[in-house]
């Protein structure tokens, strides 16, 4: 097998996993509504493969140093695809967390046996550190699209089901490389002392992980449980994420100053977090240029603070893990932070919305019966929800005949559209200015950086 199928592999292989942090949000909506649960509940789904991810990572780095990274990461792969298996057959809530945190630790395996094995396929560790970093980088951005696309096309459980051939095919090459390891070779490199992780790299990693945290999973639920759109046209929006991050990438390998990179990079994400806090209307195509930051953003400042944090430190495996340990801890702050947050404005900002489509009903020029008639749908439409912000046109079927009541029905109907479309925007406005506060306060770890690079 020649090293660079073993590279690709490895590099599909980490892709995989870390799409696999984020491939579920646009999922969300379908898994609380088949499972009946609500949105503080479904939030484990991600929560819990992330949080397992983290607390796995470094743990997993040590064990493939001991029993060999390549066997390390098929084991890995092998476990993260009976997890998507298991996920894929959920049929409530608490086996999909308890299968997500199967797949998390066989990530964790994967992930940093990887970063192991690459520098023997790429030449070089900064090589590999960088094509590492770039792997994980476009894997995470791709995730929330390819999972509203297969929720849309096919199920939920497609997400999970279809992870399972790839992860198998990428782990084919790497057993030719765990069938020529030397269980007692790698035993023995075991008694090199691994140095101390870069603190501040890390660090910076960890609060913009907690920032991008709400540019994936926060713009998801506002498309489709704010704006009431469905998932495939959801995975299209947010498909302008990645490929501003994959048309960065060659911008990302041309600036060799790591420091400036980085802090290039939390202010683009930052940015962009903030125009998605400042909507002016509930409309698609208002969020692209907000996206087209954030994923810039993303290309720029994952690279330059994994690879630093990589940078002159061996092991790399256990470095790589205190980086996935420390990106994905952000994501979990990041949700359990933001989470409630969101929730909490909706609620409120819902119930201020009824309060002036009550107004604006009571004030139309339409025939009392009709106005109490609409009431009443329209109260069935709200409780049918269950707290969600609605879809109000089927309430006003059938429209008056007569066409002057008709006109003034359907601009009632499109006042309080907007009236909710209004609410469910600046329900989220507060949640995305706090997460492009994670992404400037990452600021003051990078700005500890010299010559170039992040460093205490």
């Amino acid at each position: 097998m020649s090293t660079r199928a073993i590279r690709v592999a490895l590099s599909l292989a980490v892709g995989l996993v870390l799409a696999d942090a984020s491939i579920v949000v646009l999922a969300l909506p379908e898994i609380y509504r088949d499972f009946d649960v609500s949105v503080n509940a479904v939030i484990w789904v991600l929560v819990a493969f992330n949080l397992v991810l983290a607390i796995a990572a470094v743990p997993a780095a040590f064990v493939a140093r001991r029993l060999g990274p390549a066997r390390v990461t098929c084991a890995g792969l092998a476990l993260f695809a009976l997890g998507g298996l298991f996920c894929g057959l959920a049929t409530s809530l608490a086996p999909l967390i308890a299968a997500r945190c199967l797949q998390a630790i066989g990530g964790a395996a994967a992930v940093t046996g990887a970063l192991e094995i690459l520098p023997f396929a790429v030449g070089s560790e900064r090589g590999a550190a960088k094509a590492w970093a770039a792997a994980g980088a476009i894997g995470a951005a791709l995730g929330p699209a390819a999972g509203g696309l297969l929720t849309e096309l096919v199920s939920w459980q497609s997400i999970f089901l279809f992870q399972v051939p790839p992860a198998v095919a990428v782990a084919i090459p790497v057993l030719t490389v765990a069938r020529r390891e030397s269980g007692e070779t790698w035993r023995r490199a075991e008694i090199q002392k691994a140095g101390r992780p870069h603190l501040a790299a890390n660090m910076a990693l960890g609060l913009v992980s907690g920032a991008l945290a709400a540019a994936l999973f926060l713009i998801v639920l506002l498309l489709i449980e704010g704006w009431r759109h469905s998932p495939i046209v959801a995975a299209l929006a947010v498909s302008v994420m990645p490929i501003a991050t994959l048309a960065t990438a060659p911008l990302a390998r041309s600036v060799a100053d790591a420091r400036a990179r980085a802090a290039a990079g939390a202010i683009l994400v930052a940015g962009g977090l903030s125009g998605l806090g400042l909507l002016p209307k509930a409309l698609i195509v208002a969020t692209f240029p907000s996206q087209i930051l954030v994923g810039a953003g993303l290309a720029l400042v994952l690279s330059a603070l994994t690879e630093t944090a990589l940078e002159g430190r061996a092991p790399q495996a256990i470095h790589g893990g205190w980086t996935i340990a420390a990106r994905h801890a952000g994501v979990v702050a990041g949700l359990l932070v933001l989470t409630p947050i969101f929730t909490a404005d909706l609620v409120t900002e819902r119930g201020a919305a009824q309060q002036a489509g009550t107004a604006a009903l009571l004030d139309a020029d339409l025939p009392s019966t009709f106005k109490i008639e609409l009431a009443v749908r329209l109260g069935d439409r709200l409780a049918a929800e269950d707290g969600k912000v609605p879809v109000i046109k089927p309430a006003f079927e059938p429209l008056p005949s007569d066409p002057a009541e008709r006109a003034h029905a359907l601009q009632l109907e499109a006042t309080l559209q907007d009236q909710l479309d209004r609410a469910a925007t600046h329900a989220f406005s507060a949640s995305f200015l706090i997460a492009a506060g994670f992404g400037l306060v990452a600021l003051l770890p990078i700005g500890l950086g010299r010559s170039g690079k992040v460093s205490l």
